[in-house]
């Protein structure tokens, strides 16, 4: 058997930390694009959506009324976030 020792060269990032170089993700343009794509995707919409889902989840002690109250609202804003995927997705293609 065969046993080799790797060194790890580290190099440093924007900051104190230093990381191993083949941990480092190199950037391309298709990186930065869907990167950018995702920012777009993320609106007030599906941060609204996710707080509402938090709330079904965590709060045990709503009312059935509350809950459905709740799960229309969630409906109504997942529908506003999927038309915006929507709209963008027809303008990107």
């Amino acid at each position: 058997m065969d046993s080799r020792i790797v060194k790890k060269t580290n190099i440093k990032i924007q900051g104190s930390k230093s990381t191993p170089i083949d941990s480092v993700k190199l950037e391309t343009q298709s990186d930065k694009v869907v990167e950018e794509n995702i920012e777009n995707m993320c609106d007030g919409n599906l941060t609204t959506l996710q707080k509402i889902h938090a709330i079904l989840l965590n709060c045990m002690n709503l009312s059935k009324k509350q809950k459905l109250e709740f799960c229309e609202s969630e409906r109504y804003f997942m529908k506003l976030h999927l038309k915006k995927l929507q709209n963008n997705n027809k303008d990107c293609g």
